[in-house]
């Protein structure tokens, strides 16, 4: 079991930049047609420079409301540094543009759990799973919300099944 909740965070973290990492892995025929602003947001978060980062995805999407997915990455960049009320903010914009929007409800039950919003964050990623297909993040954050529970068998039980999916492809 993990000893802490800084622990813990610093796990969902380590995570959560993988999943966004994968998740960005599949879009890029999309990421080949973003302005630059964008694409240099993405460049410095995923060369650790988070707070140049969000700077620069604020001011793509000054200019471009309508973008769910720089929400998204705002989103987790956000959770990256911390800032848990924006990162709501960030996933919740983007959730306003595309409801669907898989991604931005995963990061949503992270920040939400990271809140200590346990029951706010059972909701959130159960709403993902219905909508994502490629769950095996959604499960993981399931997992973990379940252990903070001390409800080791349903831990267990999203654990095992986000193995299963991501070995079956479904990341």
């Amino acid at each position: 079991m993990l000893k802490s909740g800084k622990s813990k965070f610093k796990i969902i973290l380590c995570v959560f930049s993988l999943f966004f990492c994968l998740t960005s892995l599949h879009a890029e025929e999309i990421y080949a047609a973003e302005p630059p602003a964008y694409k240099e947001a993405v460049e410095l978060f995923e060369s650790g420079d988070t707070v140049r980062a969000i700077g620069l995805m604020k001011k793509h999407l000054q200019e471009h409301p309508d973008n769910a997915e720089a929400y998204e990455r705002l989103g987790s960049m956000l959770l990256r540094k911390g800032e848990l009320d924006e990162a709501l903010n960030a996933f919740d914009a983007g959730l306003k543009v595309n409801p669907r929007l898989h991604s931005a409800k995963t990061g949503k039950g992270f920040a939400l759990l990271r809140k200590g919003d346990i029951k706010g964050a059972e909701s959130t990623f159960k709403d993902a799973l219905i909508l994502n297909p490629k769950p095996s993040m959604t499960h993981y954050g399931l997992g973990l919300l379940y252990e903070e529970l001390k409800d080791y068998e349903n831990a267990m039980i999203h654990y095992k099944e986000g193995i299963q999916k991501y070995k079956s492809g479904r990341q």
